[in-house]
C-alpha cells in the first residue's frame, strides 16, 4: 500500500482516546503486537493535531467522541496532517447515523468497543496490511443502511467483482493492476463499469456495496473475465 512502511519496519501508532484507562490499555495492546509501536497518544483534539503532524504515524486509531462531544471535523483534520496514515474509528458510540457519516466521508476502518481485545490485535494487523476491516456489529449495521437501496443491480463479471473488493479493502488502482496483473487504465475502466452498473460514484459507497454482497470476507478472484 501506498504511504505503508517498509516491510520489516515497524508501524508507528497514534492513539486518540479521551478515557485515560482506555488509553493506557490500548497503548500496552498496541505495543505488544509485533512490528507495532505507539508514537504517542492523545486525549484533545489539540493534543491529537500536535501529535500527529510531530510523528507522521502509519495509523491513527481514532475516538471521534472527546469530551462528550462527536467532532466529525477531526476526521479531516488528521487527515490532511497525515496523509499516508490508515485511520481507524474505535468508538463506543458507532450508530447507524455515525457509520454512514464517517463512510460517506472516506474509506475507514471502524471497530466498536464492544470488539474483544482478540478481534481487536487481528483488527489492528488486517489494517497494517493495507486492508478495511469492520468490526461484525458495524458490519451488521452498514448493510442495514444500504437495504432498500435501487436492488436488484446487475451482475457483475469475476473481474469486476476482484476490483470491487480490492477497491473496497482500501487498495489503490496501481496496487489493484499489480495483484490483478493488469494494466492501470484497464482497471480504471472496471471501476467506470462498476460505477454505471451499480450507480455509486465514491469508493465508500462501492465499499458499502461489497460489504452488502458479503465480498470482503472472500479473496480476490483473479481469473480473468
Amino acid at each position: 500500500m501506498e504511504g505503508q512502511p517498509t516491510r520489516g519496519a515497524r508501524t508507528r501508532v497514534v492513539i486518540i482516546d479521551d478515557h485515560t484507562m482506555l488509553n493506557e490499555l490500548i497503548t500496552s495492546v498496541v505495543d505488544s503486537l509485533k512490528g507495532f509501536q505507539v508514537a504517542g497518544s492523545a486525549r484533545t483534539e489539540a493534543e491529537a493535531l500536535r501529535i500527529c503532524s510531530r510523528e507522521s504515524p502509519d495509523l491513527v486509531i481514532l475516538d471521534l467522541v472527546l469530551s462528550s462531544t462527536y467532532n466529525l471535523t477531526l476526521l479531516a483534520k488528521v487527515e490532511r496532517l497525515c496523509p499516508q496514515a490508515r485511520i481507524v474509528i474505535f468508538s463506543g458510540n458507532l450508530t447507524p447515523e455515525i457509520i454512514r457519516q464517517v463512510l460517506a466521508a472516506g474509506t475507514y476502518s471502524l471497530i466498536s468497543k464492544t470488539a474483544t481485545l482478540a478481534d481487536f490485535r487481528s483488527a489492528l494487523m488486517t489494517i497494517a496490511a493495507g486492508r478495511t476491516y469492520f468490526s461484525p456489529d458495524v458490519s451488521g449495521a452498514i448493510k442495514g443502511l444500504v437495504i432498500g437501496r435501487k436492488p436488484p443491480y446487475p451482475k457483475l463479471t469475476r473481474r469486476e467483482e476482484a476490483v470491487l473488493r480490492l477497491l473496497a479493502q482500501g487498495h489503490s488502482s496501481r496496487e489493484i493492476a499489480t495483484a490483478l496483473g493488469v494494466s492501470v487504465y484497464t482497471v480504471a475502466n472496471h471501476r467506470s463499469r462498476l460505477m454505471k452498473k451499480t450507480g455509486l460514484h465514491r469508493a465508500a459507497q462501492l465499499s458499502l456495496f461489497a460489504v452488502r454482497q458479503g465480498m470482503l470476507g472472500q479473496p480476490a478472484l483473479l481469473a480473468r473475465s
